[in-house]
């Protein structure tokens, strides 16, 4: 097996543990963080790569509130050996949460036993595994409509581009953006504007497969990922749907309204064969849309976009 293959290996492996893992060089940066870290710190691996480790665990005692997680990995790899679990620690994580967590680290060795590190293993004292999992939840999904956020959205187009390499097959991708949302808000109010994202979030999920995925991108903004597709008539069937489907919105008073939706459509490896291709094709699509839609002054009609040729 090569080096790459069983360096992913590890890392799949590790992002089954239940513990948070954390490594470091030698001038305490960090070189790798497993899915349970990247969920209690709330940070992704490729943003923590490379950053201080003071900077992205920022660990606390409970009582003095003194810093300790770079202290943890700078006394593992001067005294080369095991600093055990200690409590009574505070993990502070990106959104400002404070976590109880018990935490230990010990020294990285390579090949010829010289230290090159530390690994740091830490894991949440005083959540049931219930909460863990809510958190978790809370951590990939938009706390208003329940659609995936952006950053679970990432890990689901690298599963989806995976597959459709493996089965010869597209992916389609959707850039959907509300007409005029900012006056339904200035009209209707605020409230009444969170009803309509949901419903709409509903609404979508209802003409989608199981296997695709929707995510809310922006505040009046949503990106739908389809997988497998054969051809962009298949994308573009869907978002006819969703068309028809905004224009005949039930919010939870029983009051019917219709949205109307400029949309945007992108497909790999057509127009691209990454994540920030395929969002900055079908966003600009979008945009022509749009402004289609003004120039002819038929916004109730539906107008979809797909890259220029």
């Amino acid at each position: 097996m090569s080096f790459i293959a069983e360096k992913k290996r590890t890392g799949e492996i590790l992002d089954c543990v239940g513990d948070a893992i954390l490594t470091t060089n030698l001038d305490l940066e960090v070189t790798y963080i497993n899915r349970t870290a990247e969920i209690l710190i709330g940070i992704k691996q490729d943003e923590a790569i490379g950053c201080p480790v003071r900077q992205i665990l920022r660990v606390v005692d409970a009582d003095t509130r003194q810093p300790r997680g770079e202290d943890l990995a700078r006394k593992a790899i001067n005294t080369n050996t095991l600093i055990p679990l200690e409590n009574n620690a505070l993990l502070i994580n990106q959104l400002g949460c404070e976590l109880s967590i018990e935490d230990s680290a010990a020294p990285l060795h390579d090949l010829d036993g010289s230290v090159i590190g530390a690994v740091i293993v830490f894991h949440d004292s005083c959540y049931s595994s219930e909460i863990r999992t809510k958190m978790a939840n809370l951590a990939r999904h938009d706390p208003l409509t329940g659609l995936f956020n952006r950053y679970a959205f990432d890990e689901r187009f690298q599963q989806s581009i995976e597959l459709a390499r493996r089965h010869k097959k597209r992916v389609g991708l959707l850039f959907i953006d509300l007409d005029n949302f900012k006056d339904i808000n200035d009209i209707l109010g605020h409230a009444s504007g969170d009803a309509i994202l949901k419903a709409l979030a509903s609404r979508i999920l209802n003409c989608l497969r199981s296997s695709d995925t929707a995510c809310r991108y922006g505040g009046d903004e949503f990106v739908i990922l389809l997988n497998e597709i054969e051809q962009l008539s298949d994308a573009l069937m869907v978002a006819r749907k969703a068309h028809a489907l905004a224009a005949n919105l039930m919010l939870p008073d029983g009051q019917k309204v219709g949205i109307n939706l400029s949309v945007g459509v992108s497909v790999y490896p057509d127009d691209g064969e990454t994540l920030d291709m395929l969002i900055q094709q079908a966003d600009m699509a979008m945009y022509r849309n749009k402004a289609l839609k003004k120039r002819s002054r038929e916004v109730s009609l539906p107008n979809i976009q797909v890259p220029a040729t």
